[in-house]
């Protein structure tokens, strides 16, 4: 396989996926522990009812919150509370980190980084994940911001995969043709049809399986 460059999905790829349902269970508690700051006397079945569509509903784009942040506010606002600025910045800031205990880094990851870089290989990562801060947080922590050459998080670059635009962007920043390019993700869809769209090399992959296969 000739490549100049890999790019990788992060979550279900780099990080491994765990215990989603108890992961999700403990964003429920924090987010519902932040509302009664706020006043509001509610269980954490009912956030985790009004949660059911977080993600998903459309929310605006501005330029003092990240998308996640937004969603916290209209969370707060259906539940008839008027959360402030600190209130939706803090509440960002910690909601998700008891969630990303459950998705640890891949033990291969940070071998097989450094493994592509001796071999003279660009590596970057494209990320569908709607707080930014949260990922360059947990990159930085884990040492990946100093090995990376690319970072392209859907919620700084307002595309997600499997737009097109998205790995147009990712191609430009790490330097490399789309065709000398491998894309391994764990989504059929966002992630191969998305960077196939642009004629990148494609490897699907399964979450927690051996990254080091891929590259044998």
């Amino acid at each position: 396989m000739e490549i100049a460059g890999v790019l990788f999905d992060l979550y279900g790829t780099l990080f491994t996926y765990g215990n989603m349902s108890k992961a999700f269970g403990f964003w429920h508690e924090d987010v519902t522990h932040a509302l009664k700051e706020l006043g509001v006397s509610v269980s954490i079945s009912q956030v985790a009812k009004q949660c059911k569509y977080f993600f998903s509903e459309a929310v605006p784009e501005m330029e003092q919150y990240t998308q996640y942040e937004l969603r916290l506010q209209k969370l707060a606002e259906f539940f008839e509370a008027k959360p402030d600025y600190n209130w939706i910045k803090h509440t960002a800031a910690i909601s998700m980190n008891r969630w990303q205990r459950l998705v640890p880094i891949h033990p291969q990851t940070i071998p097989l980084l450094h493994k592509l870089k001796k071999q003279g290989i660009r590596i970057g990562i494209i990320s569908n994940f709607q707080h930014a801060p949260h990922v360059r947080k947990v990159l930085r922590k884990h040492g990946l911001l100093k090995i990376l050459d690319a970072v392209i998080i859907s919620g700084e670059v307002h595309a997600s995969k499997p737009d097109p635009q998205i790995f147009k962007i990712a191609l430009e920043r790490l330097g490399t043709e789309a065709k000398e390019t491998l894309f391994v993700g764990d989504d059929p869809e966002r992630d191969i049809r998305g960077a196939a769209s642009v004629g990148m090399q494609t490897c699907l992959f399964q979450n927690g399986s051996s990254l080091f296969e891929i590259f044998k």
